[in-house]
């Protein structure tokens, strides 16, 4: 998956709603913390960027993410998939939280007309 540019800001909310999917089960994993971890590095999520996005308010995070381009808000959608998947266990909170964001931003709808595009 490429790495997709993302200014200071739009760092710090994505650890905001990567924080908030870790959290979104009342658990937090190792294998969620490890993903995360190699999304910091991947994405050079500085030690300022990352202190600003975890005392970001979520919906903030999300409000960020909404004046996201259509690629970065995909690739967010991606990244908050890979905490989802790193623990291999189906969390209803997560999908839950993440179902929110992808409405809230309108993930949902480019994925839906992405799809659409390939029949």
């Amino acid at each position: 998956m490429p790495i997709i540019d993302f200014n200071e800001t739009q760092k710090a909310a994505v650890v905001s709603l990567l924080i908030e999917m870790i959290n979104a089960d009342h658990v937090v994993d190792p294998a969620e913390c490890a993903v995360f971890d190699t999304i910091c590095v991947e994405y050079a999520i500085c030690d300022d960027t990352f202190s600003l996005g975890r005392s970001l308010d979520g919906l903030v995070a999300v409000d960020i993410m909404k004046r996201m381009s259509d690629v970065q808000k995909i690739a967010v959608a991606q990244l908050l998939t890979r905490v989802i998947d790193a623990d291999a266990k189906d969390d209803d909170k997560e999908i839950q939280l993440f179902n929110y964001i992808c409405k809230a931003t309108g993930v949902d709808i480019l994925v839906d007309a992405k799809q659409g595009k390939k029949k």
